[in-house]
């Protein structure tokens, strides 16, 4: 048997027990008794014309509007102000949910948010400070970062290269040290203005997106403060949310989250919010381009066995 059909297995396997879930309707029973929130995070919403960069990121509008609006018939939607503030109060929690969008891609301002606003939805963009009007795009999109992905490259980068965009691009491609944006570079300061005039919640998602475990005291608290501060002089907006790079956190980095006044913090832990979640790491369901329908939904009512 070949190297990719055994690998393909476990995602067989996981997608008969997906759709077994739902037949039987434990995803249903799951939705319906955990008093738990909600939190999806999303990187960018595309067109099919949009081709290339890291396949798990950019998800089809149309599968997206799919989702989204069977998210809608199926959870309250409520920004994530509103499910931070029940688990600060000890509110309910059944059967909320919230969008997120990390990296603040182009993509989101052009396709999500017109979408999500026409459903009467609401989200948050976390913003990388030094992303938005850069010609070039984010490192895990270059073309040869995508060819060379491996597990092992991927842990390297994110810890001995401490997650620094430069560095790894010098690594995987020494004659060029940035990546083209192309159709997957960062949404301007303009359209960040707009979609907080519309209503949207902006928050920070550091000032260069390294790995925070991996920084120095000091460079920690540079991600943390000066992507808030420049984020509010570039778009008036004084983000309240912070999500981790990467989604990796540790005890150091939760705590400067909370020293700089933060009203909460998140990273990519799979699961739900429940009453007893600590709000400086809340959970999201981290949601890959391809996932099948079975999955996205078994996922969203907390059950997971494998990446789909």
């Amino acid at each position: 048997m070949s190297t990719a059909a055994t690998a393909s297995r476990p995602r067989r396997t996981a997608q008969l027990l997906y759709r077994g879930l739902r037949a039987s309707g434990a995803t249903f029973l799951s939705r319906r008794l955990h008093d738990a929130a909600l939190i999806l995070c999303y990187h960018n919403v595309v067109t099919t014309n949009d081709a290339g960069g890291d396949p798990e990121l950019h998800v089809p509008v149309e599968r997206f509007e799919r989702q989204v609006r069977w998210l809608a018939g199926h959870y309250d939607v409520v920004s994530l102000r509103e499910i931070v503030g029940r688990l600060a109060r000890g509110g309910p929690l059944r059967r909320l949910a919230a969008i997120t969008f990390d990296d603040g891609y182009a993509g989101v301002f052009e396709h999500a948010l017109p979408l999500l606003a026409s459903l009467g939805l609401t989200a948050t963009v976390f913003v990388v400070a030094d992303a938005p009007d850069r010609a070039e795009g984010f490192w895990w999109d270059h073309p040869a970062v995508v060819a060379s992905l491996t597990p092992t490259r991927r842990e390297r980068w994110l810890t001995f290269l401490r997650g620094d965009g430069l560095a790894i691009l010098a690594e995987v491609d020494p004659n060029r040290s940035t990546s083209d944006g192309g159709m997957h570079r960062a949404g301007g300061w303009r359209a960040i203005r707009a979609a907080a005039e519309q209503g949207f919640e902006i928050g920070a998602h550091s000032a260069t997106h390294r790995a925070l475990p991996m920084l120095t005291d000091a460079e920690v608290e540079y991600e943390v403060v000066a992507s808030r501060d420049a984020i509010h002089q570039a778009s008036g907006v004084r983000p309240e949310f912070f999500a981790y790079p990467y989604g990796l956190w540790d005890a150091r980095s939760c705590d400067a989250v909370r020293r700089a006044g933060y009203v909460a913090g998140l990273g990519l832990d799979l699961g739900l919010n429940g009453p007893a979640s600590d709000r400086s790491c809340l959970r999201r369901v981290n949601v890959p381009a391809g996932i099948s329908t079975p999955a996205f939904e078994a996922w969203a009512a907390g059950l997971s066995f494998h990446r789909s």
